[in-house]
């Protein structure tokens, strides 16, 4: 099942529901939600536009915006490494050595536009062996931001001010929903282990295309961040 599918069985299960009707899972998620108390009237929908919800759930009157995860490998974020930059430069600190060397890490093959022979394309664990020093730079540029860069990962998004109230990850069955602050603080105080990290997140290129094919082309040039252990983590959270 997609994440898309499972979003929309979600919402099916809810939607106009009574709560004696729920499964046991989605009891205790409407539970929740609801302050500890039973819902008497519960509406679901899909979240319109570019937002980090995918669903809202409106429980006696009041709305609740949610991310819907599930699987492993959990990508929260991706943008052109462009308007990522163009971000930083006007939000947060100006740092041109800084934004080429994140250029020169995402296209990984050796230029900052991605224009460079595709024999020149590395991984990111060979980029940061070739490129310490640039790894090291951009690490460092990144962990000054990372509470409020991981909070437009998380729960803003790129272009959009409306929050995000709460992660659920799992489906109509079997689940674990989570209040944003709670797992915010948690991305925040934990660190993964990959080339570059933001906090609990991987900062890592959606796809290098090291081979070369024509499928994955478009992909290039796009920063991606994932949340690998989310599975793992959300039950400790």
């Amino acid at each position: 099942m997609t994440g898309f599918q499972n979003e929309n069985e979600i919402i099916k299960a809810l939607n106009g529901k009574n709560f004696a009707n729920l499964n046991a899972n989605l009891q205790k998620m409407v539970f929740k939600i609801n302050d500890n108390k039973i819902s008497n009237s519960i509406t679901a929908k899909k979240y319109a536009g570019k937002d980090k919800a995918d669903l809202s759930v409106i429980l006696d009157g009041k709305e609740s915006k949610i991310s819907v995860k599930k699987g492993t490998g959990n990508s929260v974020h991706q943008e052109p490494i462009e308007g990522f930059i163009d971000f930083l430069s006007k939000e947060i600190e100006n740092d041109n050595v800084v934004f080429d060397n994140m250029r020169h890490f995402i296209w990984g093959d050796e230029t900052l536009d991605g224009k460079g022979n595709k024999e020149n394309r590395i991984s990111a664990s060979d980029y940061k062996k070739k490129y310490p020093q640039k790894v090291a730079l951009i690490q460092n540029y990144l962990d000054k931001y990372k509470a409020v860069l991981i909070e437009r990962f998380l729960i803003l998004g790129s272009v959009s001010n409306n929050k995000i109230d709460y992660l659920y990850y799992g489906t109509v069955e079997e689940g674990i929903i989570c209040k944003t602050d709670d797992f915010l603080n948690y991305a925040i105080q934990n660190n993964c282990k990959s080339t570059i990290n933001i906090g609990i997140l991987s900062f890592q290129a959606w796809n290098r295309n090291i081979n070369g094919g024509t499928k994955s082309e478009h992909k290039r040039g796009q920063i991606q961040l994932k949340w690998g252990t989310l599975k793992q983590d959300i039950r400790k959270i």
